[in-house]
């Protein structure tokens, strides 16, 4: 280690002064009107740059005496005759690199193998590696293509960068590795079973393509148990979402979600919250887990207390109106909405409608207040669907739409989408992960020797110290 230490220690000393020497040259001969800030940026443009190519060429040099000390481990020479000599490019976030390999024939079924593909886990003929694709969903789960693509552009090689970048990645390239992922299902944990319950429902339309011109009603739902003070502000305990187009599946996952985290024979009430759609009025039905449990459905507030102000359209009025409905006065209500449609003939279908709404309502508005709930759910699908499918003119696929919506949940309960996506490359199926155990460190800061368990056995022992290796690898 002290002689790789000391390599490296004379290779950026010599680096770092011939950079100097080329920005001092570049100084003196500078418009002397230029702005001094340009000094600052080039020595940090310069310095990025060979960073870069510092990086670049290490990952080079390290593949090159992998594959080259497979060649000569003894187990390649029992199963494998070498075939071919080639090269890959891939993109990789400090750059683009090319490095040698080998294509091995076994001599057994004849079949081709590349180890150090095979070894690095990289796929065939995939130009972007791993970990930009990592990147890629990770930002997808909360922006769109278009600014994603800016985003992991300007991440490419040099950082530094006062004009435009190379465009490395395009829209239509971050929508086909959405489309071809797939990413690990996490594991929930377990948590402490509260004596009450709180599912919230809404539903967002997403403008789709190639579906006969047709909106789609994405399901949303909210399960929480309980309130917490954090930083002065109010959130939600053990929040998780849960959103779909396809039927109940979203219903169904909440199901699955709350019989494993929590043990529901001790949960002693569920509030179903919503605005009173047929579907969201039927959860307490769905969600009646056992027969000692109670499920009750309440009107959110907002909902409410807007069909008011569109009967009403007066301050004064409309307090009359909500404690008519509150005080369980529906001979009061009616014979005010039938004054108003009188005085207001204009507004009878809206008043009409607004008024059938809160009557066919009317013992879940008043379960809301009875049980003092408080229901954000507006706030909550805006936050989680419109904010990204339909604040924005454009129209999605289905299948692109389902990745996106995997990818935006995953995102808002917090799980680590990196990591999911890393776990689950190359695997057909579709893993369940838990998070304690996902195996990945992307930052290697050992000081002591590399263990040799992360290389191939039976390498030829003295292939760490070829001598016709220039650049020595830096771990």
């Amino acid at each position: 280690m002290e002689i790789i230490t000391q390599n490296y220690e004379k290779i950026l000393e010599n680096l770092i002064i011939n950079n100097f020497s080329n920005i001092i040259k570049q100084n003196d001969n500078r418009n002397p009107n230029e702005n001094k800030v340009f000094n600052y940026i080039r020595l940090l443009d310069t310095l990025d740059e060979k960073i870069c190519e510092i990086a670049k060429n290490s990952l080079v040099t390290i593949f090159e005496t992998l594959d080259r000390g497979y060649k000569n481990s003894i187990e390649r020479m029992h199963k494998y005759h070498i075939k071919a000599y080639t090269t890959r490019t891939i993109m990789t976030i400090f750059g683009e690199i090319t490095y040698r390999k080998t294509i091995y024939q076994s001599k057994h079924n004849y079949k081709s193998f590349c180890f150090i593909d095979d070894y690095l886990g990289l796929k065939k003929y995939d130009y972007f590696d791993p970990y930009i694709k990592a990147t890629i969903l990770e930002y997808a789960a909360n922006n769109p293509s278009t600014k994603v693509a800016k985003i992991v552009n300007d991440m490419i090689g040099n950082r530094i960068k006062t004009t435009e970048p190379y465009q490395y990645i395009t829209r239509q390239t971050i929508r086909n590795i959405i489309l071809s992922s797939t990413i690990s299902k996490p594991q929930y944990k377990e948590l402490e079973t509260p004596d009450n319950l709180y599912i919230m429902a809404d539903e967002k339309f997403v403008t789709t393509q190639n579906n006969n011109n047709e909106d789609v009603m994405v399901k949303d739902i909210v399960v929480f148990d309980g309130r917490e003070e954090k930083n002065n502000r109010t959130k939600l305990k053990n929040k998780m979402s849960f959103s779909s187009f396809k039927d109940n599946d979203c219903v169904n996952d909440c199901l699955d979600y709350l019989y494993y985290v929590y043990d529901l024979d001790k949960v002693k009430n569920i509030y179903v919250m919503g605005d009173g759609a047929r579907w969201i009025r039927n959860l307490q039905h769905e969600f009646k887990v056992n027969d000692k449990t109670n499920v009750s459905f309440n009107l959110d507030k907002f909902h409410f207390k807007q069909a008011i102000h569109h009967i009403g359209q007066d301050e004064l009025l409309e307090k009359y109106l909500t404690n008519y409905v509150l005080n369980d006065s529906k001979k009061d209500f009616r014979e005010c909405c039938e004054s108003l449609i009188i005085s207001n003939p204009y507004r009878q279908d809206t008043i009409t409608n607004k008024k059938d709404y809160i009557l066919n309502n009317w013992n879940y508005i008043n379960n809301l207040y009875k049980n003092k709930l408080k229901c954000p759910m507006e706030s909550q699908i805006s936050h989680t669907l419109a904010d990204l499918f339909s604040s924005r003119p454009k129209g999605y696929s289905l299948k692109t739409l389902t990745k996106l919506l995997n990818l935006r949940l995953l995102y808002k309960n917090s799980f680590n989408i990196k990591l999911l996506y890393l776990n689950n490359i190359n695997k057909k199926d579709i893993l369940v992960i838990n998070q304690e155990h996902l195996i990945y460190n992307s930052f290697y800061t050992s000081h002591e020797p590399v263990d040799e368990a992360l290389f191939p056995p039976n390498y030829y022992p003295g292939f760490y110290n070829d001598s016709s290796i220039n650049f020595i690898p830096f771990f």
